[in-house]
């Protein structure tokens, strides 16, 4: 094995070990006399680059992001382990970063792909801007999961959010509640969507819309727990509860429960996901089931595509979601 280093090839080519680097990872920015030179020097000392050294020249590190907004909610989970089986099969590994709710997390993430630290990313961050997403998904690889962007430059992999909104908001309104209220997420996405769907529902069963029934805030149980228990505080009139996430719809039964309201018979609950949780609820969660692993899936096969510079004929995936009637909104009032 060669004992030549990069800073001997550097300095018997009379350049920085930078430039060495550059040459390397085939750089653009480098000079082609330069890299001749830098190269026969090469040649001539029998430098054997490293793995590594292999890989940057190669500009390929196997290796993708995966950016999570708060791992600590189930949904993401099956995602990932959708993921994680077809990045495997592929020989890829999977990077998670959990933003923990801070924007800032994804800039770094990001510009680790612009420095080609790793061939891709997938986002499942509602925080990640269509601004920045726009400036770098026409030079690198990136597929958004759970949710999408009306923009042709962004692929993504999700459910018709708005569709899936009518249905539950629909549901509710055929067990005969005229006074629903909506708990939602601070996020633009998807709970912007699940809002409006919401609101023209209840327009167009002739419901009017109240503002004083709609709470909005962290998309956790916490988060579910505080907006509901502030509108049981202030007074509110409602029958019904939808959650825009089961986590939040978790906390609201919390609420309701210590504010001796029983669910459902004096106030119907529904969430959105079907987390794993909300089959073991006492009682069972009614909610919006999405295909977790599949979206998973899906979206790793739709990066690599792009990784490869392979045609995706669709970047704009909807699959199909189900209404999972269960315990928490009653069958009939």
């Amino acid at each position: 094995m060669s004992t030549v280093k990069i800073s001997d090839v550097a300095k018997a080519a009379n350049v920085s070990s930078a430039t060495v680097s550059r040459v390397l990872s085939n750089s653009d920015t480098v000079r082609p006399a330069t890299r001749e030179h830098v190269l026969a020097v090469m040649k001539k000392l029998n430098y054997q680059p490293n793995a590594l050294a292999q890989q940057l020249r190669t500009q390929a590190t196997k290796t993708v992001i995966v950016i999570v907004p708060d791992i600590r909610n189930l949904l993401f989970h099956e995602v990932i382990n959708g993921i994680e089986a077809e990045a495997a099969s592929s020989g890829y590994q999977v990077l998670l970063a959990d933003m923990h709710g801070q924007p800032s997390v994804e800039s770094y993430y990001v510009s680790a792909v612009q420095r080609r630290q790793v061939d891709g990313i997938l986002s499942m961050s509602a925080n990640m801007t269509q601004k920045l997403l726009n400036q770098i998904a026409g030079e690198y690889p990136i597929v958004m999961a759970l949710q999408g962007f009306d923009s042709p430059s962004i692929p993504f992999v999700s459910i018709d959010n708005a569709a899936a909104a009518r249905t539950m908001t629909a549901h509710l309104v055929k067990l005969g509640h005229r006074k629903i209220a909506h708990i939602t997420g601070s996020a633009p996405l998807p709970y912007q969507e699940r809002l409006n769907s919401y609101r023209a529902v209840l327009e167009e069963n002739g419901i009017p819309y109240s503002p004083a029934l709609v709470g909005c805030g962290e998309a956790s149980i916490r988060g579910g727990y505080e907006q509901m228990k502030a509108m049981l505080e202030r007074g509110e009139d409602f029958t019904a509860v939808f959650a825009a996430g089961d986590t939040m719809a978790i906390g609201a039964i919390q609420a309701l429960q210590e504010a001796g309201r029983r669910v459902p018979q004096d106030c119907a609950v529904a969430g959105f996901d079907d987390i794993e949780l909300s089959s073991v609820l006492s009682p069972k969660l009614t909610t919006i089931r999405q295909p977790t692993f599949q979206i998973g899936q899906q979206s790793f096969k739709m990066l690599l595509s792009l990784m490869k510079k392979e045609p995706v004929p669709n970047t704009h995936v909807l699959l199909p979601h189900e209404l999972v009637i269960r315990d928490s909104c009653g069958y009939w009032l």
